[in-house]
């Protein structure tokens, strides 16, 4: 690793890279940024434009306000105070509203149009490609189309938006609990029981991801799992009413795809930025995946069934007699293992692994108080360690670890401010033609000429209790490691134009980056190098580690058939037939597919993906982990899964790319073949 010296004040993050932390501070920013866009909308319309630059530097006048209604959008998802999380998604719907009506104004297309016209004979590179995507996405909006259609999608969108942000809301303010007696949590971490509220004599047990993952596998009594599962699985029902929100919003998708040509919601999206380019490429793909994992989680239920003399298996039994078999079988025991990963140890562990692979320097910077909303949330800056060049800025990210009442409930990394090349800071021709931003980067103050990205990730990892530092479970290992995966691809992309920035790639190829580096939780070096005992210091023995390798892959049937699962229920929700009730398709898909015994859920109330941005598109995981698997092997055929070069290939190919080229191009071009499926099914071999 090579060590650089560094002033403290070059790391810091930029002064006018703030939060509004307060609830008033949410509600007069976002009045006066849309005030001034929507001065900027009035100003554009019809405007002629001298010069390429001088349309392009229009549009970077609005950088600083989309900053600020990013961190101001991102308060919802993490803020602990409830009042600034509400100011937050009431401004969020504001901005959609002010968004949709301004993305159907025909007259500000007729503008980009014209100076495309104009001038599309001198745009190179990227700037072809933003005029070309800039247009596409307004057709695929409907600017085409007559203006009581316009009004009509506009009128949808806005209620589409308005939904899916109180759908996540409302999941987000999920409050539920139950209370056990210590008896009934028999199995369980009693120093995880001791960091639990008491309440009338009793713990109260939330549907906390936190508290299901320290309870399900452990606990010893069956009617706990059972009732706690239930109460997981009703989230966002009761009073909420969730499933409500999807049914309606399932009603508007496909109005909307009606009035947009479209027979159904699903081939509206796939038709627009995807790999996958009809339904029927989705259907056959996960039919072809399914055709194995039936079979195989079959088999695996009925493993452990056997294994304990059960007649069958049930859901909410499943983590824990899972957890109970690797004990008995494989001698893996999943508390043990947790023991050399304390957080506090891991995460520069794991950031140096990123160092290493991707040719980087990563250092923890102090930001003040207006540039962070938590006292447990970090902050870093990262520089590029790629060239004998003075170490360049590539970006900052914070990390943000811990539950919170309130807080955004799953693992996630957002994108605060995008990386990309001001046209202000440009000679008046350049062009991404070859690797002339990537020569711009290497030969000048990065700081000076590039817009540095700012990202977030956002997890919620176990706590830590009174007699031991935070012990992550291997999955939250994993979780970690996919989760950086999605801040670096923000961070690594060099691009002209924010709209290609980071992980504006396909939907269905936007996991695979992430997923990739999942593969390297399971490699002798790898596990040599994060783990530490958080007692002894010492890394993880060989013995443990091949259990870890044997327990990948074990189960992997009733892993893949829930991912199944989950793809082809959004499929089908999205298909043309809107007859069939959310809540009941979904317990037929299961009851059909599943080898499982189920109770009582609801998935249409908590599935958030649905309303989240990947509807339609949730078969995008497993789609993704063919190209994941494929990625991974390129390092493994090298003989040095930490190899350098092959690293900065993969940055160049791949990560510094953004959204300006397909998946299947860049996968071409890390490979130099076509990608295949053939080390994604060695794992079922």
């Amino acid at each position: 690793m090579i060590v650089l010296l560094l002033l403290a004040a070059s790391m810091a993050l930029p002064a006018n890279f703030e939060f509004p932390l307060t609830a008033v501070s949410i509600t007069t920013q976002c009045a006066s940024i849309l005030e001034q866009y929507n001065g900027w909308y009035t100003d554009f319309i019809g405007r002629e434009f001298s010069t390429k630059n001088e349309f392009f530097q229009h549009f970077e006048q609005t950088d600083d306000w989309d900053l600020k209604l990013e961190c101001m959008d991102f308060m919802q998802y993490v803020h602990p105070e409830s009042t600034v999380r509400e100011a937050s998604v009431e401004a969020s719907k504001k901005v959609s509203e002010f968004g949709n009506k301004w993305s159907m104004n025909v007259d500000v297309y007729n503008t980009i149009d014209k100076f495309h016209t104009q001038f599309k004979n001198e745009l190179e590179g990227e700037e072809q490609l933003y005029l070309q995507r800039t247009m596409e996405g307004y057709k695929h909006k409907g600017i085409h189309l007559d203006k009581d259609t316009r009004d009509k999608l506009e009128t949808i969108n806005q209620k589409l938006t308005e939904m899916s942000i109180t759908y996540s809301n409302n999941l987000n303010e999920v409050d539920d609990y139950l209370l056990f007696t210590k008896e009934e949590l028999d199995g369980v971490a009693t120093d995880f029981i001791d960091t639990l509220e008491e309440k009338d004599g009793k713990y109260k047990v939330t549907t906390k991801y936190d508290h299901i993952n320290m309870i399900m596998p452990y606990c010893n009594i069956e009617n706990t799992r059972k009732t706690l599962s239930k109460l997981f699985g009703l989230r966002g029902k009761e009073p909420f009413g969730n499933e409500k929100l999807l049914k309606e919003t399932l009603i508007l998708r496909k109005e909307k795809a009606e009035l947009l040509g479209f027979s159904s919601y699903r081939d509206y999206i796939l038709s627009h930025r995807r790999m996958a380019s009809n339904a029927k490429q989705v259907d056959d793909f996960l039919t072809q995946l399914l055709e194995k994992m039936k079979s195989a989680s079959k088999s695996d239920k009925d493993k452990i069934a056997q294994h304990f003399n059960k007649d069958d298996m049930e859901s909410w039994n499943l983590s824990y007699y899972t957890n109970l078999y690797k004990k008995e079988v494989l001698q893996y025991d999943q508390k043990l293992v947790q023991e050399y990963f304390p957080l506090e140890t891991l995460l520069p562990n794991l950031l140096g692994t990123f160092e290493d692979i991707f040719s980087l320097q990563i250092k923890e910077v102090s930001v003040n108080a207006d540039q962070s909303w938590h006292d447990s949330v970090k902050c870093y800056a990262v520089y590029d360690n790629s060239s004998e060049k003075v170490c360049n800025l590539i970006g900052h990210f914070y990390v943000d670890l811990y539950p919170r009442d309130g807080k955004y409930g799953h693992a996630a990394a957002f994108t605060l401010k995008p990386a990309y090349f001001p046209t202000s800071s440009q000679n008046e021709v350049i062009s991404n033609s070859g690797d002339s931003y990537t020569a711009q980067l290497e030969q000048s103050d990065c700081a000076s000429t590039r817009s540095t990205p700012v990202s977030a990730m956002v997890c919620n990892f176990t706590r830590p209790t009174k007699e031991k530092p935070s012990l992550l479970t291997f999955g939250e290992v994993e979780t970690f490691f996919h989760e950086l995966g999605h801040i670096f691809h923000q961070l690594l992309s060099i691009n002209r134009f924010a709209m290609f920035s980071g992980t504006s790639v396909e939907l269905d190829f936007v996991e695979c980056p992430s997923q990739a580096l999942e593969n390297w939780c399971y490699e002798e070096e790898f596990l040599t190098r994060i783990s530490s005992h958080y007692k002894t210091g010492e890394t993880i023995p060989v013995e443990l580690m091949e259990k870890i390798k044997k327990n990948k892959h074990m189960f992997n049937g009733l892993h893949y058939i829930r991912q199944l699962i989950f793809a082809i229920y959004d499929m089908k929700l999205h298909s043309n037939d809107n007859s069939v009730d959310a809540e009941t398709l979904f317990d037929e898909i299961q009851s059909d597919l599943s080898p499982l015994i189920h109770g009582e859920a609801c998935l249409a109330a908590n599935f958030g993906h649905l309303m989240g941005g990947y509807q339609s598109g949730y078969y995008g995981y497993l789609w993704s982990e063919v190209y994941a698997a494929e990625v991974f092997q390129h390092f493994k055929d090298s003989g040095d899964i930490f190899n350098r070069d092959i690293g900065l290939h993969y940055r160049k190919c791949i990560l510094e790319k953004g959204g300006t080229e397909t998946g299947f191009v860049m996968m071409n071009n890390l490979l130099g073949r076509e990608p295949n499926n053939a080390a994604f099914m060695k794992a079922f071999e």
